[in-house]
């Protein structure tokens, strides 16, 4: 485990929010925190003295379908001061990701804005409080989320008339290979 008094503060601090602590390698911790108090740890690692993790590497999530706590939202840090990454792992319910999400970050690093969009058109996770959270990858009539577990690859979507001939997205561009022949 990661020996460090910083980390230790953390743990004590907040308590039973921190749903677990492990070295994703070593010496980088990674810290499961709740979802209410998400936003209160990335803002402490933001500003910790010594060496805050002033660095956001990226954002992103998984789908773990089996679980109740269904996704998880992982931020990378690195303090370049400390020469460390530090990652934070948020689980949250399906109904969660798509009501209330979590937090938006783009007050702690103005970058998150477009990892958070990303995010949110892959995955269907509501960022709280976003500038402009809406799709950035796949077209605004796009139904569904094509990272989720239960999205189903083989489904094409007709769309309204669109300004090119072809009015059927494809987001292979029909190199799907099928069995049949």
């Amino acid at each position: 485990m990661v020996d460090s008094n910083w980390l230790k503060d953390i743990e004590s601090d907040f308590g039973p929010a921190i749903l677990g602590v492990r070295e994703s390698a070593p010496g980088e911790p990674e810290i499961t925190v709740s979802r209410d108090r998400a936003h209160e740890l990335l803002t402490r690692l933001h500003s910790l003295p010594g060496g805050a993790f002033d660095h956001l590497a990226d954002l992103t999530a998984y789908d773990e379908k089996s679980e109740a706590l269904r996704f998880k939202v992982v931020y990378a840090l690195i303090s370049m001061e400390r020469k460390k990454r530090c990652n934070v792992i948020v689980p949250i319910t399906e109904l969660a990701a798509s009501s209330e999400g979590v937090r938006t970050i783009v007050d702690l690093w103005p970058g998150a804005n477009w990892l958070e969009r990303e995010t949110y058109d892959m995955y269907g996770i509501h960022f709280e409080g976003h500038p402009d959270l809406r799709r950035m990858l796949m077209p605004e009539a796009f139904q569904g989320h094509p990272l989720r577990k239960d999205f189903d690859v083989f489904y094409r979507q007709n769309f309204p008339e669109a300004v090119e001939e072809e009015s059927t997205f494809d987001p292979f561009g029909s190199t799907i290979v099928s069995g049949k022949e």
